[in-house]
């Protein structure tokens, strides 16, 4: 039986992944927050914007075959 390379396209869960998610919901976070408050944005123009957004990542994180650190932490 031919064993096959299984295709992981997220990183290890370790302790170092959670520091830099909880770094990466954090700045997530203040750009939602700074568009609302500092540029008078409004809630519901923020949560198209920030929506948008993360629609287009997501989309690209999808379209790619590996793990691609860069497209996976804009997530």
């Amino acid at each position: 039986m031919i064993m096959q390379k299984v295709l992981n396209r997220v990183p290890e869960v370790t302790v170092a992944f959670w520091i830099i998610k909880i770094l990466a919901t954090t700045v997530g976070e203040t750009a939602a927050d700074y568009l609302k408050a500092e540029l008078k944005f409004g809630l519901v123009n923020t949560s198209y914007i920030m929506s948008g957004l993360l629609l287009m990542l997501l989309w690209n994180q999808f379209r790619l075959k590996r793990y691609v650190p860069v497209s996976y932490w804009a997530d």
